[in-house]
């Protein structure tokens, strides 16, 4: 079964839905307690199926991941939600920071990524203290190409629209601001693209 590495576990579905696919995961995670809670929620909905989830810093742990026929994660949008007051959580840090730490991880992703296999981010831009974009969504491909993984597939992911109707016309009229309904779903690959579509054929990798 192929190897699936997430150096921003988060919550407990990545890794739930790797394992019952047939998938190895390994997911790291700065915070206990979400570790905590994220072993439970696989106990409880597929016992026979345990993802490994570690808790460490990505920036110094991703070193330590297994070799990767895929790297699947949704990392944090820079301070838009601070996950903790921990120094070393990046929702925690000032962006110049943050995009330094947040290079870096992807960095060691990439690097534990085998060749000619692919690579997944869920981002979406989000504005600063100014209310301008930070373009993070482009930083993440210039970070993951300097890494030496190439941009390969885009997709949208459309969020649910919920009372944005309603918020965008006061949020509009004041501003002139849109209302975000969607992510970016970035893929990315190391190495031959036909190779890595190979792998995915014969059924024992991503």
């Amino acid at each position: 079964s192929g190897q699936i590495i997430d150096p921003f576990a988060g919550g407990s579905v990545r890794g739930i839905v790797a394992g019952m696919l047939g998938r190895k995961y390994y997911g790291i995670d700065l915070r206990a307690e979400q570790i905590e809670a994220n072993r439970k929620q696989a106990q409880d909905i597929a016992p026979d199926v345990m993802p490994e989830w570690v808790c460490a810093d990505s920036l110094h742990a991703i070193k330590d991941a297994p070799d990767a026929d895929f790297v699947f994660s949704c990392p944090p949008y820079g301070d838009l939600e601070v996950y903790s007051d921990n120094p070393r959580d990046l929702s925690a840090m000032p962006w110049p920071s943050f995009l330094e730490a947040y290079r870096a991880i992807i960095a060691g992703a990439v690097a534990r990524l085998k060749p000619n296999r692919y690579a997944c981010f869920v981002v979406g831009d989000f504005r600063d203290e100014r209310g301008l974009y930070r373009n993070f969504t482009g930083e993440t491909v210039w970070a993951f190409e300097d890494a030496g993984a190439r941009l390969y597939n885009e997709a949208i992911l459309a969020t649910s629209v919920g009372s944005a109707s309603m918020r965008v016309s006061k949020q509009f009229s004041a501003s002139r601001k849109l209302c975000k309904t969607h992510q970016n779903v970035y893929v990315f690959v190391k190495g031959d693209w036909r190779k890595a579509a190979d792998a995915c054929k014969e059924g024992a990798h991503v």
